[in-house]
């Protein structure tokens, strides 16, 4: 196998590209589009790869896909809904979904969701995941949404540092926090006035997290010192 149809064949292990996908990918710095045609051509005379056109979705033009043998059922609706649907709750979720959450974000069945997630494990990297995984994940996202309201409003800073709240010895909260509240503004809970305690989650944030969640205490005890001679309140 020469190093052209290895190249090839190396990005059609992560599923069925697009010609003008491969072309980004390859030219020119591995090959020539010409010597990409090529091997292309040889790759499916040798029954190592396989290309199908389709139609544009809303349009007339047509592209060619390539993919390897056995993977033209990537391109169904269905699977691309899956491969889709892992892709965004993957960074939401701090984990893999179950299958129940693949098939209400795809919208398809949970019978039709597993059988698909299985098959494309390999695209995907998909697993099925424990019990304590889902639990710990939901903790690490409950935290670090309430973080994300904490640094928004102030409480606490982007670096970590609040003389309220402790978040010393869980910098990654802070860090998750801040993707959330750029990427992810709308699962923001609503926090007391001080951010405390949550006030309110919105219905999607507890599709995620579960109605029973309730974030970490952290905020720093408030010490009082009182002078005796004068009863002044020293802080």
């Amino acid at each position: 196998m020469s190093h052209y149809e290895k190249a090839v064949l190396d990005l059609l292990k992560e599923g069925p590209k697009q010609r003008k996908s491969l072309v980004e990918q390859l030219c020119p710095k591995v090959m020539s589009q010409k010597k990409l045609q090529k091997t292309l051509n040889e790759l499916e005379s040798a029954g190592k790869a396989v290309s199908v056109s389709r139609r544009m979705e809303g349009g007339k033009n047509w592209t060619t896909w390539y993919m390897l043998p056995g993977q033209e059922y990537l391109l169904d609706v269905d699977a691309a809904r899956i491969i889709a649907a892992v892709e965004r709750l993957k960074p939401v979720l701090l984990r893999m979904p179950t299958v129940d959450e693949i098939a209400v974000e795809s919208g398809i069945t949970p019978q039709e969701a597993e059988k698909l997630a299985f098959k494309l494990a390999t695209q995907t990297g998909w697993f099925n995941p424990a019990p304590e995984l889902i639990r710990d994940a939901r903790i690490r996202l409950g935290e670090a949404l309430v973080c994300a309201v904490r640094i928004r409003d102030k409480h606490v800073a982007e670096d970590g540092k609040s003389e309220t709240f402790d978040y010393d010895d869980d910098l990654w909260v802070v860090e998750e926090a801040k993707r959330f509240l750029k990427n992810y503004p709308h699962l923001l809970p609503k926090l007391a006035d001080d951010c405390g305690e949550v006030v309110f989650w919105n219905r999607e944030a507890l599709r995620f997290l579960g109605d029973n969640y309730v974030p970490k205490e952290r905020q720093r005890p408030f010490l009082v010192v009182i002078n005796r001679g004068t009863g002044e309140r020293l802080l």
